[in-house]
């Protein structure tokens, strides 16, 4: 009886050992995933931000190239 039940115990050790190997390799992709959605997010969040910085210079360059400056360009505020 002491046989089998060490039998037992070492073949549950080897498949659950196997299961851990998995996990961790499941783990891995899903911080794969995560680190290219992140990266993802921040190229999108830095093209919306140069478009907006671009959009500012060009309409700053435009005020300062046409004389006299048109209405548009009012002086900022305080």
């Amino acid at each position: 009886m002491l046989t089998y039940l060490s039998a037992t115990l070492s073949y549950l050790r080897t498949r659950l050992g196997g299961q851990r190997v998995r996990e961790a390799g499941v783990t891995a992709v899903e911080y794969a995933l995560m680190v290219a959605i992140i990266a993802l997010l921040l190229v999108g969040g830095f093209y919306a931000l140069f478009s907006a910085v671009q959009s500012k210079y060009d309409d700053v360059g435009t005020c300062i190239a046409t004389e006299p400056a048109p209405q548009d360009c009012a002086p900022a505020g305080p």
